[in-house]
């Protein structure tokens, strides 16, 4: 009894299972690419698919996904009359390419690779017609011999072979040039289609990429959203600065360079540049506690001596990088292909998740990420603990560069297309007018050139990303430079190439030393000359500097600055502190050799009569 209740409850399962399956419609669509995001490394792309009627249950599967696509990223949203009940991704092998340029592509390779075939085809017969030539050549010319010695030789027939010869032997030679023209054509073509092809993608698409989505559809019609990450999308900033021959306005064009290899192509799409990191992984690091202990060990006492600032930073700098690494690579992990497919979803708006692969700590299984991370950071603890230092604070190991703490998004003012391919493509983010303070600025200890230089601010509402600038004078081009990460409001500098009309020098004038008790005093004159071959006044920033001694040990005096240094507020406050000298002056015009424009200062040094002067770069001062 028991087991015919059983029997018939599972056969009423069967049954409700099958008239179920047989009202999910399937409905196969590829949709409209709307909008596209594209990160450093990743593009976020939504797809909009419409689903008729009539209302039920809705097998859609959304074909055409690219090769580049993040499986476990696939993410759908269902809008007003439709409701997601799950999502789930596919593969299927395809005889051909699934992308139509690519399989047009492949077409006319087939097509000549068949006209080469074609081609050998036609040169083995010739082969053999050369062959038979050679055979019917070696039984006429023994024949001839023997008809000649008796007397029996028919001139008209051995003539008429001769020609029949010499007639098939020139035709043959004609096909075999024709054919190695044809030959060498076609192949130069089946080059070139290659080259073509590896510029549209760099591997073949044999598989059908699909998501398969569960949806209820409540009203007569709906549409739902379909998001998943790809992996070969980048952009990184560029800009154009344009300044007028006036000198008194700057134009900054802002662009993006994007290179997109994902493997569809994005048209008529809604675009937006995201400075931000896409990952799949949700969860922090967790962290671990840290144990230390003491050792009655010489090595150990030594090592923990105080380092060196430089080795000190140095190795703060190597576990920043480490980390960095790190923090990239634990994003980057969940970024794997799917092995089985998921469990339906419950939301709105569901994942096609990934089965196999437990990426986190929780559930007894440990993140290797989230364990290299704490080894990284208890490095950095001990680095700390062992070197003890007094002289200020040291930047931490954990901070990011500058532009990396900027998380920016641009949305483009028009819908744009990019195709699928390993060229960059610019695009324009904005124009920014801005007003520039342009000046000439020499520094003849380090050049000889002058250059023009402007001083813009940030007045739009962009931020501006550190990335390459080309700048053009006048509509000329005159060099290339990089910008620094520009905040709204930010005041930053913009180099416009070489004065050629300019030229700077510096020079040793003269040299007094002297001692004084046990101390060894040195006067330096230094005159910094500028050259102006212009036919007008020019404003030029002439900078130059004077050492910093480190504990006192060099007295340094600077005896006479020749001229007043700047009143800029700007160089006051960061440059004047630190030895550099910098003069507002007016070169008049025509002013070059001994009318050169010139200032002379003098500097002072005192130290101990013993000792020896060493220079070393300002960056390792402290």
């Amino acid at each position: 009894m028991r087991s015919t209740i059983i029997l018939g409850s599972l056969a009423l399962f069967s049954l409700v299972v099958a008239s179920t399956a047989r009202s999910v419609e399937a409905l196969e669509a590829r949709g409209i690419l709307d909008t596209v995001t594209v990160y450093r490394g990743q593009a976020l792309v939504t797809r909009l698919v419409d689903v008729p009627g009539p209302t039920g249950l809705r097998e859609v599967v959304v074909t055409d996904l690219p090769e580049q696509v993040v499986a476990g990223s696939i993410f759908a949203e269902g809008a007003a009359g439709i409701e997601i009940r799950s999502v789930r991704y596919r593969q299927r092998p395809m005889s051909a390419d699934v992308r139509e340029e690519v399989r047009k592509l492949d077409e006319q390779q087939r097509a000549i690779e068949d006209q080469l075939t074609a081609n050998q085809q036609h040169q083995n017969v010739l082969n053999d017609q050369k062959t038979y030539l050679a055979k019917l050549e070696g039984f006429v010319a023994p024949t001839a011999t023997v008809e000649l010695t008796q007397g029996v030789l028919n001139a008209d027939t051995l003539r008429a072979l001769s020609e029949y010869l010499l007639t098939q032997r020139r035709e043959l030679a004609e096909q075999e040039l024709q054919l190695g023209k044809e030959r060498r054509q076609l192949s130069q073509e089946l080059e070139l289609l290659n080259r073509q092809r590896a510029v549209v993608t760099g591997s073949s698409a044999r598989t059908a990429r699909e998501a398969v989505v569960l949806a209820n559809l409540t009203a007569d019609a709906g549409k739902l959203r379909l998001k998943y990450l790809v992996q070969q999308a980048t952009w990184s900033p560029n800009y154009a600065a344009r300044a007028a021959a006036d000198q008194k306005r700057v134009t900054l064009e802002y662009n993006a360079q994007i290179q997109q290899m994902s493997g569809e192509d994005w048209t008529d799409v809604e675009m937006i540049l995201s400075t931000a990191t896409p990952s799949l992984v949700a969860r922090a690091p967790e962290l671990e506690p840290l144990t230390i202990s003491l050792v009655h060990n010489a090595p150990v006492q030594q090592a923990a001596a105080p380092a060196p600032a430089q080795d000190y930073a140095a190795a703060k700098s190597e576990l920043s990088e480490r980390r960095r690494q790190l923090e990239y690579s634990r994003a980057q992990s969940a970024n794997m292909p799917p092995q089985e497919p998921a469990a339906p979803g419950q939301a709105a708006g569901v994942h096609a998740g990934e089965a196999g692969v437990d990426l986190f700590s929780g559930g007894g299984r440990v993140n290797p990420f989230d364990v290299e991370l704490n080894t990284v950071a208890a490095e950095d603890q001990v680095l700390d603990l062992l070197n003890r230092r007094d002289d200020g604070p040291v930047a931490s190991s954990t901070r990011v560069p500058r532009s990396a703490d900027i998380s920016v998004t641009y949305r483009l003012p028009m819908r744009t297309s990019l195709p699928s391919r390993a060229d960059q493509q610019l695009v324009q983010i904005a124009l920014l007018p801005l007003e520039g303070e342009f000046y000439k600025l020499a520094s003849p200890i380090l050049t000889a050139h002058v250059y023009n230089e402007a001083l813009v601010t940030n007045q739009g509402e962009t931020v501006l990303l550190a990335g390459p600038v080309s700048s053009y004078l006048a509509d000329q081009f005159v060099g290339q430079g990089e910008l620094p990460t520009v905040a709204v409001g930010e005041t930053f500098t913009l180099g416009f190439g070489i004065d050629s009309s300019l030229r700077a020098s510096r020079e040793l004038v003269k040299q007094d030393e002297t001692i004084q008790g046990g101390n060894r005093v040195v006067d330096f004159t230094y005159r910094v000359s500028i050259d102006n071959f212009g036919a007008d006044v020019t404003a030029v920033r002439v900078f130059d500097r004077v050492p910093k001694a480190k504990d006192g040990e060099v007295k340094l005096t600077l005896v006479s600055t020749g001229r007043e240094l700047s009143d800029d507020p700007r160089y006051r406050q960061a440059q004047h502190g630190k030895g550099l000298l910098r003069w507002d002056v007016s070169v008049p015009a025509k002013a070059a050799g001994p009318q050169a424009f010139a200032v002379e200062y003098q500097l002072r040094l005192e130290y101990d009569r013993q000792m020896s002067i060493v220079g070393s770069p300002l960056a390792q001062a402290p």
